[in-house]
């Protein structure tokens, strides 16, 4: 027998931005009770593991990105101006094609050729720190924030003098997810603007003169002689930036300030740890807590209707912690622990169709990082508490985690 979802009685899920973060993520677990399903301010949220995943499988659900910075920053009409389909919200057959064409420069191979970048991009900042002295202290957030900018321009071959330009950039796209928007509408739009027309400019001249960058490579992808435009090589470049700048950094940030709170652990790291380290942050504290889709078609799920037009929420942050799949005999689901077995079962990427494009790009960043940091940094604490972003943002992490180092 079915029933229709808003006819269920439902727990509500209203938000717990009053708690620390950690306890705000193990709460979210237990929004459900036993069941599977609540009800929250948009719609609904699934908060069980097994559940998100096979939700997220759903091709009767649909990206819903666009409804969500209205529903968050508001609906106006300048913000209108700036709405093109992308492969962030694109479904269907435009999803599949787009897919298709640039799947392969994001590939695991691809990234490790990206690799020696980072690494050498990493080892002149580090050596720039505090010459001359055995220990020092540093605001960790402000000095590493230019890393995943430097290495996404890298690979798109965009002049260095123009990285603090593209940073800006990435940092307007997201205030429409956040309730910052509101007054800055005219200023996002008008930004928006001028990245489109340097994304323009920046493809003629790859098409002209071709390069061994990103750009060139998506330029010339084709497949049965299926080729991207000029507005979906926009729209891809500029997806890029926002879905691999903000997120990488935040995570970055909130990876460190959780191995420095245990100045033992730092020490305990073995270069063979670091991978799964880098998945168990990914685990613990993710930068993106919700992904949110909304039915394109009619469907049952669990002897559950899902009408047309109804918004569903998928808890990443609250089923990264499930114990039916994280808990260890050493480290319950709660705990956060860099030697868990299970850490790389992660949601983060969320799942399905739309698993993120740049997965193999922003781990590649954060485990050449750490094992840059620990090349350099025989210690590293906390001098004071850690200050954390606004949990209502749409991208969150770190806003400030404040280190003594050793050098080693």
């Amino acid at each position: 027998m079915t029933t229709k979802i808003d006819a269920l009685d439902l727990p509500f899920y209203a938000g717990r931005d009053d708690l620390e973060p950690e306890a705000n993520v193990a709460s979210l677990g237990a929004v459900a009770g036993d069941g599977w399903l609540a009800r929250w301010s948009l719609g609904y949220l699934v908060t069980r593991y097994d559940d998100v995943v096979a939700l997220l499988r759903e091709r009767s659900l649909h990206q819903a990105s666009q409804l969500v910075a209205g529903a968050i920053g508001g609906d106006t009409s300048t913000l209108s101006q700036l709405r093109r389909e992308s492969i962030l919200s694109a479904e269907g057959e435009t999803h599949t094609r787009l897919r298709r064409l640039v799947a392969a420069p994001f590939s695991p191979r691809a990234v490790d050729q990206l690799r020696p970048f980072m690494a050498t991009y990493l080892e002149e900042r580090l050596a720039r720190l505090a010459p001359g002295q055995a220990r020092f202290e540093l605001e960790f957030v402000s000095t590493f924030s230019a890393y995943p900018i430097a290495v996404i321009c890298h690979h798109l071959g965009v002049e260095r003098g123009d990285w603090d330009l593209f940073s800006q950039w990435a940092e307007t796209t997201f205030l429409i997810f956040s309730s910052s928007i509101k007054g800055n509408e005219q200023r996002v739009v008008d930004e928006s603007r001028a990245f489109t027309r340097y994304c323009v400019e920046l493809i003629n001249e790859r098409r002209a003169h071709p390069g061994e960058d990103l750009l060139s490579t998506l330029i010339a992808a084709e497949e049965s002689g299926d080729r991207l435009s000029t507005e979906e090589l926009v729209s891809l470049v500029q997806g890029i930036i926002a879905a691999g700048t903000d997120t990488t950094r935040n995570q970055l940030s909130t990876m460190v300030a959780l191995l420095a709170r245990d100045p033992e652990r730092w020490r305990a790291l073995g270069d063979e740890d670091v991978d799964t380290v880098v998945e168990e942050s990914l685990r613990y504290l993710n930068p993106i807590r919700f992904v949110i889709r909304q039915v394109a078609e009619e469907f049952i799920y669990r002897d559950v209707v899902f009408p047309v037009g109804t918004l569903v929420a998928f808890n990443l942050a609250g089923v990264n912690r499930d114990p039916g799949h994280f808990a260890e005999p050493d480290a319950d689901a709660d705990t956060f622990s860099p030697w868990r077995e299970s850490a790389r079962q992660h949601l983060t990427f969320s799942s399905g169709i739309h698993h993120c494009l740049g997965a193999a790009l922003a781990r590649a960043e954060l485990q050449e990082a750490l094992r840059a940091l620990r090349r350099h940094w025989g210690e590293v604490e906390l001098t004071n508490e850690v200050t954390w972003k606004d949990q209502r943002l749409a991208v969150w992490g770190a806003k400030r985690v404040p280190l003594a180092v050793t050098r080693r």
